[in-house]
């Protein structure tokens, strides 16, 4: 009997996952490529693809070439990461791992000359597909909750638990440990197959969410610090310049995850955080208390992401940057 293939579809994508499970049988050489940055689902999902195929004696290249925020470089198979390919290394698919819109990863668009098909992975709003073969499944959790229900329903055997773990890593991440709405009982039916097949779950969200550096904690306790209410307390934000970063010592991946750290006020209805970045734009996170649709909010000016969880970069001063977004924000109370 195929792994969990008897409890586990994606409704709506039979035919997807059926054309993705012969793409993936008939290539001997697989190429992963995720968004810029990586989450704890951009991350998993890559390596288990990677360890499924390595399983199968395929080579397989997870290609992320960013640093990794502090809660995943513990990680054990960061070390199977490659940050280059030759320029004429040529591959027979190449997988977009939750990467939304091709203009939002950048120069990784490069990479879609190398491979002879192309397969896209995602859970995001009004995300077109960009490969030959697209799954975009906005009632998943995750990319990793997608890419596990595909992979246990071609193994004939048990899935390896390098895989195991990589998938729950992304499950896990995405769903703000099993919090957010986005978490269905499918997610949680996959979580416990996960964890009754030998995933050390309490280990896992240890490192992610009990371990830090002394320089993520002070900025983010800057975060914090700073963060100001506004429209009577419907809005509450805070911002992070590129001084702050010099002065502690700490680096871009240190401010990942500052968002959260001030959605917890009670009677909120947006939390928006603002960060300075060297290149003279700003990285914006919105994040909803349920009511507000974020995504809308930042589609406007190109960015993207969940109903309740969005993100965008606008170029300008974080002043002019936060003016405009807070005053978006205030026409949707």
């Amino acid at each position: 009997m195929k792994a969990a293939e008897h409890v586990f579809s994606l409704p709506g994508f039979e035919n997807e996952c059926s054309q993705i499970r012969e793409i993936l049988n008939s290539s001997a050489s697989v190429l992963s490529i995720a968004h810029p940055f990586s989450d704890g689902d951009a991350l998993g999902s890559q390596l288990a693809l990677h360890y499924f195929c390595k399983s199968h004696g395929k080579v397989s290249v997870p290609l992320n070439f960013d640093p990794l925020p502090p809660q995943l470089c513990w990680y054990k198979g960061v070390s199977e990461l490659q940050n280059s390919i030759p320029e004429d290394q040529m591959f027979d698919v190449l997988f977009l791992m939750e990467t939304t819109e091709l203009d939002r990863i950048g120069d990784r668009k490069r990479f879609l000359k190398n491979a002879r098909r192309v397969v896209h992975i995602d859970h995001h709003l009004n995300v077109s597909g960009q490969g030959g073969t697209n799954i975009v499944d906005i009632s998943a959790s995750s990319a990793s909750e997608i890419l596990f229900i595909i992979l246990a329903g071609m193994s004939e055997k048990e899935l390896p638990l390098e895989v195991l773990n990589a998938v729950y890593l992304g499950v896990m991440t995405d769903t703000g440990n099993f919090r957010f709405p986005c978490t269905s009982r499918r997610t949680h039916e996959i979580a416990g197959y996960l964890i009754e097949k030998g995933v050390d779950h309490s280990y896992i969200y240890k490192q992610v969410y009990e371990t830090s550096t002394f320089t993520r904690l002070k900025l983010h306790g800057t975060v914090m610090a700073r963060s100001k209410l506004h429209e009577g307390g419907k809005i509450i934000s805070s911002v992070l310049y590129q001084k702050d970063f010099d002065d502690i010592g700490a680096s871009e991946v240190d401010a990942d995850g500052s968002v959260a750290t001030i959605t917890v006020v009670a009677g909120t209805e947006v939390s928006a955080f603002f960060r300075e970045r060297s290149d003279g734009e700003v990285k914006i996170s919105l994040r909803s208390a349920g009511k507000i649709d974020v995504q809308r909010i930042l589609s406007v000016f190109g960015g993207g992401g969940h109903k309740l969880a969005a993100g965008g970069s606008i170029k300008g001063t974080v002043s002019d940057v936060e003016k405009l977004i807070l005053s978006e924000i205030a026409k949707n109370l």
